[in-house]
This record gives C-alpha cells, structure tokens and sequence, in this order.
C-alpha cells in the first residue's frame, strides 16, 4: 500500500491527505484520552521530521555561522504560543478546564542546570527533542545518549533537595501573576526586541537575511518558510496537550522517572536518598506509562517520527548502495554520548526541564524561569563552542 500511495499519479495524491485526515479524526473520536495524548504526540513527531525543526542546530547555526533564520522561528513559536496561552491560562478556568502553565520558581537551579543543559546539547548535537527525534530515525548513537540522559536525570532527582535549597527568588508568569493582557505585551515586547536584534546581527555579518516570509510584487505570491509552519503547528500540538493533560507539553520528566522505575522494578542495591524527589512527585510517579502524559506524548512522538522514516525508506529507491565494512569503535565514540546524556539528563532534571518543557512551555506560560532558562542554555553552549575552538582545536 505504501508503494501504491508513493507512485500514485498527480491526480490521485490529494486524496492521501484527505485519507489521513480522515483516519486521524476517526481515531480521535473514538479513543479515549490516553489514546488522544499518544496521536498528539505522533503528531508532534510527523512535524519535527517532515520540517526537519529542531533546536539544537538552530543554535549552533546562530553561534557558528551567524545565521539566525532557525533562532528568529523559535521566536515565532515563542510569540505565537503566547497569543494562544496566556487567554487560555486566564480564561479556560473559567469553563471548567483544570489547566495550569509550566510555571516554577526563578533560581540558581534554573542558571546552572539550563548551563549544563546548553553544554550537553552542543557535545551531542541533540537536545531533548532532537534525541526523541534521532532515536526515531533509529540512530544507534542516540540509544547511547538517552540512555545517560536517563542516568543523569536519576542522579538529578537524588541531589534535588540540594538543589531545592540554593537561592531563588520566588515565582513570577506575566501570565497569571498581572492581568495577561499586560503580561502579553510585556513577553510580546521582549520577543519583538529578540527578534530585532537578531535580524541586525545576521544583517551585521552577511548583509542579507534569510527571510521567514518573502513577497514577489504582490502578497498573492507570499512565500511562507517551513519553519514557520513547523513553529505554527507545534505551538497548537501543544495547546492541545494542555486540554488533554491540563499542564503544557514537556519531557524531561521522563528521564528521573525512567530511572527511579528501573531501580525499583530491577531491585538495584542503590541507597541513595529519593525522598525529597518522590515526596514532591509522589502522585505522577505512581502513575503506571498508559495514564503519564509525558510519557504517552514522548511515545507518540518517537512513533511518529519512526513512522515517517519507515515509510520515506520503504518508498525511495536506493541505487549505487555501497556495502561498508564494520568500523571500529573509538574511545571518544562511547565517552561524548556518556557525558553529554549526562549533562542533559541532570542539567533538565534540575532546572525544572529541557528546551521543551523549560523553554518553549515555559516562556509561552509567562513564567520568567523560562526566560533565564533560554538565557543560561544559550550561553552553556556559546561557551561550550568558544572552548572548542580556542582550546580543543588546537
């Protein structure tokens, strides 16, 4: 059937979405809440791929290349998600939805852990999003680094009464905390000062910017880039597991709950100290996977991905395919993946989340720990290129 649908003629091909569409809403309406959660996430999953949308790249272009067409889009998902959040958050009370922002406190864990978060995403070339994604194009070196994300997430969530405890300078969302229309302005106003200076920086060094949108005489030949359309959707994936789950998309939730199950469940002689962890997360911890929502959207998610690049496989024809010998493996090829997973594993345990659920979910909440989050992970990884350039290149 792939092969049919892939080879169809012209004609055909606009009933392929029609199909899906229909197949897709067929679904919705007769799962339950579980089942909505975990298409939510398929979904999510179709996006970063089909748009090749990510975070970590996006970055890396801005600090290498100077580039900054991938950063100004997640400007777009920041603003857009705030338009769409911050009257929800205020107003869907109000009929009855139980939903809340991802909202946490403004603190040290917040700098350092988003710190190391930045230096563990630059080491693997991944984030949190982008290893979910990899691991759905069954790249064998993201297995590695999930895993010592997990590892990493597990040691986190042992130390987190320390953390907990460094200072913090209580909670603040311009969402909640003042009447959101002003709250919206306010988060509006700083994106808009992002976006200006990032366009002046790419001016700066190339005398051109890679447009977002681009007009040809008239608006009727508007050229929209993929990135926005990739931005526009996940920021109404997400609105969507808001409604389903009452809290904003997130992950790294999974990576100490994965671990405190594994030593549960494999009876691991550890001792270490989780009460402070489990006694804050007692309810979402007893949670088995078909009733966690993070963990049926993360599932989702690799599934979507690992749907598509199934069936992109399946459908193109491969010629001049060259058989390669067994490499070795090196040092370096299993000790990057240890430090890095460890480094995002830890660094979004702590910081209350990754470049999902402690950025975008986060800012688009109003909450100001996502915006320091942003600010330190940034920097983690301006620093983290500074010191492969000036030192390791050496």
């Amino acid at each position: 059937m792939i092969f049919t649908i892939y080879h169809a003629t012209p004609y055909k091909k606009w009933l392929i979405p029609i199909f899906l569409i229909t197949l897709f809403l067929s679904i919705w309406l007769y799962t339950g809440n579980q089942g909505k959660l975990l298409l939510t996430g398929f979904l999510i999953g179709l996006v970063f791929i089909h748009f090749h949308f990510g975070f970590t790249g996006y970055w890396q272009d801005f600090w290498l290349h100077k580039k900054t067409l991938g950063t100004r889009s997640h400007l777009w998902l920041l603003a857009l998600g705030s338009l769409l959040f911050f009257p929800a958050l205020n107003l869907l009370p109000q009929f009855g939805f139980n939903v809340a922002g991802a909202i946490r406190p403004i603190g040290i864990n917040v700098a350092l852990g988003a710190f190391m978060f930045g230096i563990g995403m630059t080491i693997a070339s991944s984030c949190s999003s982008g290893t979910i994604r990899l691991l759905g194009e069954f790249k064998i070196r993201y297995y590695w680094v999930f895993l010592w994300m997990i590892i990493g997430g597990t040691f986190a969530a042992s130390h987190i009464e320390k953390w907990l405890n460094l200072q913090t300078w209580g909670v603040f969302s311009f969402a909640t905390n003042i009447p959101w229309g002003l709250g919206l302005f306010a988060n509006l106003s700083i994106i808009s000062l992002l976006y200006y200076g990032l366009v002046q920086y790419e001016k700066h060094h190339h005398n051109i910017v890679s447009p977002i949108f681009k007009t040809q005489n008239t608006l009727k030949q508007l050229k929209i880039s993929p990135v926005f359309w990739a931005s526009f959707l996940l920021v109404i994936l997400n609105f969507i597991v808001l409604l389903l789950s009452s809290h904003p998309w997130s992950i790294s939730w999974i990576f100490p709950k994965l671990g405190i199950i594994a030593i549960q469940e494999t009876g691991l002689p550890i001792e270490w100290d989780f009460w402070e962890f489990t006694a804050i997360n007692d309810a979402a911890l007893s949670k088995n996977w078909t009733n966690d929502s993070i963990l049926l959207t993360t599932l989702g998610m690799f599934l979507g991905v690992a749907s598509y690049h199934l069936s992109k496989n399946l459908t193109q024809v491969k010629s001049n395919v060259k058989t390669q010998g067994v490499r070795s493996i090196r040092f370096t090829n299993i000790l990057i993946p240890i430090i890095a997973g460890s480094l995002m594993g830890y660094g979004a345990t702590v910081s209350f989340g990754c470049n999902i659920g402690g950025f975008f979910s986060a800012i688009i909440s109003g909450s100001l720990h996502g915006w320091l989050w942003l600010v330190s992970a940034f920097l983690g990884m301006g620093f983290t290129v500074f010191i492969k350039r000036t030192v390791l290149t050496k």
